[in-house]
């Protein structure tokens, strides 16, 4: 029922603006099956694979009346793009053009007779474009990795040797964990360890030496540490982290 009425309201949209989408990746199911299926490309992963994940994931879709002919158009230019088209794949979506299964489904949906003429040159020029088989697998594309680290506390000891750090970590604008750590020599930056970390964007978190040896750490006390140490120690130089929640 939720489908129908989605595409009822689609159809009155395209009515009322007087314009159908055409174009072969025209329409969400398209756009979902093929941007999926380049994402796990991208990460490198075989072809082959990712059509039969893709098909188990998305097999609603797949099977749906409405849906099934968007989604296989677009497992066979993914398939076709990267030169892993399966033979199976490509005589269901010859099947489909050449039997004017689509242009129906077209003509239930209230499409005019001008898109009707249009769609119908579109899946002709796809079938005969897949039919082809293209000289090289298109080029994965590198995953963007970008790190960022926002610092929440940064304090030096009394003594001026050491430093207590802690930060929220990031990569791809994606929050990861929270982190802390002492090092000694700060200017060279020569050493040091992690004293605690835990995952929980925006908790509250401030410190403060109250000697050389003592570290007191003030958080909010809903946080759940993965990592706490009690004690620090690097070269001959130690003492003890005192934790208070809030």
């Amino acid at each position: 029922m939720y489908i129908n009425e989605l595409y009822a309201i689609l159809k009155r949209h395209n009515q009322t603006m007087g314009t159908w989408n055409t174009s072969i990746n025209g329409n969400d199911s398209f756009l979902d099956i093929y941007q999926n299926f380049f994402d796990l490309y991208n990460q490198g992963q075989n072809p082959g694979d990712i059509s039969r994940q893709l098909q188990d994931d998305f097999e609603d879709t797949f099977s749906d009346y409405e849906d099934k002919n968007n989604s296989l158009f677009a497992l066979a230019l993914a398939q076709w793009e990267t030169k892993s088209l399966d033979p199976s794949i490509l005589k269901q979506v010859k099947e489909i053009i050449e039997s004017g299964n689509d242009l129906d489904l077209w003509k239930e949906l209230e499409a005019d007779e001008k898109a009707i003429k249009r769609r119908r040159t579109v899946l002709e020029n796809f079938l005969k474009k897949n039919s082809t088989e293209r000289d090289k697998p298109k080029r994965r594309v590198r995953q963007k990795f970008e790190f960022k680290q926002v610092d929440i506390v940064r304090i030096i000891a009394q003594d001026g040797k050491k430093v207590f750090e802690a930060s929220e970590h990031y990569t791809n604008g994606v929050y990861g964990q929270t982190i802390s750590s002492i090092h000694w020599d700060i200017d060279v930056g020569s050493g040091g360890g992690s004293v605690f970390y835990f995952t929980g964007q925006g908790q509250f978190v401030t410190a403060r030496w109250l000697h050389n040896q003592t570290l007191e750490v003030t958080h909010d006390k809903n946080i759940i540490f993965t990592k706490k140490d009690e004690a620090f120690y690097y070269c001959g130089d130690g003492g003890k982290v005192i934790y208070i929640p809030q």
